[in-house]
């Protein structure tokens, strides 16, 4: 692929700092995983006792946990039901979150790692078989199997297409929701998160920076170094905070700069971030804490 001329690279990283006191540190169990807001509440998976752990935002409670499959990672939300995804079964969760009661289970590849809802469908990665899998909502039931590279992982639906990240090939994947079919594959190192934002792709990769990807075209407009493994980031009050796994760190990224402009002392192994009402909620995948933080 051809790389734009006028790629930004950010060669310095801003020196951690403390974060703000967290408003709530909420204790989810062993593991806190992958967080979203769905439904009018905050959901994690604990990826150690395996379950899904619903917590109220005006309270910072845990209202509910949900026993989920042997090892709960991947969460997305859409058709009026939370999906939760397992890296040990070949199976896909379908929750009421209203009752919390159990609506589907739903045989899918092993190793699954993102889970998105798009298009009016649940998408899904699996590392073992390569494989991005479609799964009908109305049917409960998969309807398409798509070849996506080399190690699928994080998975987005963002301007009318579903983007793969496949860490083992070093591509960004552009699936056509239409075809069912891989359209585009752009170079990307080590790929393995996708969030986007109005005009860009933001990928955040093992090669410890977070690639700004134009979708039109596939062109890389920045390169920000970033803390060590980051994952699933979020928009937060305007700008991108990336968690990074290994050093417990978040690297909150200035869109208008493509650099970062501080970088937070967290948990330990923040995993995920989701934004709820301003405040970004921060899943610590090593102390089972979530964290909520006000910017």
């Amino acid at each position: 692929m051809l790389v734009a001329a006028a790629v930004v690279a950010a060669a310095v990283i801003a020196s951690a700092a403390a974060a703000p006191e967290p408003v709530a540190k909420i204790r989810i169990g062993a593991s806190s995983g992958m967080v979203i807001s769905a439904a009018g509440s905050v959901w994690t998976t604990d990826l150690v006792i395996p379950r899904v752990v619903r917590i109220h935002p005006a309270s910072n409670a845990v209202a509910k946990r949900i026993k989920v499959g042997q090892k709960p990672f991947g969460l997305a939300y859409g058709a009026r039901s939370i999906w939760v995804s397992d890296r040990s079964l070949n199976r896909l969760t379908r929750i009421n979150p209203r009752t919390g009661k159990l609506q589907a289970r739903i045989r899918i590849g092993f190793s699954s790692y993102g889970l998105a809802f798009g298009a009016g469908s649940v998408w899904v990665t699996s590392e073992s078989d390569r494989t991005l899998r479609r799964i009908n909502p109305k049917r409960n039931r998969v309807t398409a199997k798509i070849r996506a590279g080399a190690q699928p992982n994080g998975v987005v639906y963002a301007f009318g297409a579903i983007w793969v990240a496949d860490l083992g090939g070093g591509k960004v994947l552009k699936v056509d929701p239409r075809r069912n079919k891989v359209v585009a594959r752009y170079d990307v190192p080590k790929a393995d998160w996708i969030t986007p934002s109005a005009d860009a792709l933001w990928v955040s990769t093992e090669a410890n920076e977070v690639v700004r990807l134009d979708p039109a075209t596939g062109a890389v407009q920045a390169r920000i170094p970033v803390g060590t493994n980051p994952l699933a980031s979020a928009w937060v009050a305007g700008e991108l905070w990336v968690p990074n796994i290994d050093d417990g760190t978040i690297s909150v990224v200035d869109p208008a700069r493509n650099a970062v402009r501080t970088t937070l002392t967290v948990g330990q192994g923040p995993l995920a971030v989701a934004e709820v009402d301003g405040d970004a909620w921060v899943s610590n995948s090593t102390d089972g804490e979530l964290w909520r933080l006000r910017p």
